[in-house]
């Protein structure tokens, strides 16, 4: 039995005892408006795995790129190098470093909107201390 057709006996079911349940118990009003709401969803829900757009086995749903079965996965390795010396990464060890310094200053409120501000100057000074150390 597919999947498909399982979850499809499952509302079912679970229809068709919302609707005994109706029935068979003298509910108040606001008991009936949920059961009929659980009903409704569940129709809902059939609906949108009937018009649900079925992938095919060969395509990975994360990143709906195809996927190749005749490589190895376990034996996939990155081929391309790292760039360790890299702008982002000088820009996040730079905006850790001023992070901190800021975080030790107790004069400074980390909440406040000037506080990105504050940590974007503190990086643009460290970079322009690095590019006249680099340029000497």
């Amino acid at each position: 039995m597919s999947t498909k057709r399982k979850v499809y006996t499952f509302y079912i079911i679970a229809i068709l005892v919302m609707v005994l349940v109706l029935m068979l118990f003298d509910l108040n009003i606001m008991a009936k408006a949920i059961v009929g709401l659980m009903i409704v969803f569940c129709i809902f829900v059939m609906r949108s795995i009937q018009t649900a757009y079925q992938l095919p086995d060969d395509i990975d749903p994360d990143t709906m790129q195809p996927i190749d079965t005749s490589v190895n996965t376990s034996a996939a390795v990155p081929t391309a190098k790292l760039d360790h010396n890299s702008n982002v990464d000088l820009y996040l060890r730079l905006l850790i470093e001023a992070d901190e310094e800021l975080a030790k200053d107790p004069t400074i409120d980390q909440m406040s909107p000037s506080y990105n501000i504050q940590l974007n100057n503190r990086i643009a000074e460290r970079l322009e201390s690095l590019d006249k150390g680099n340029n000497k």
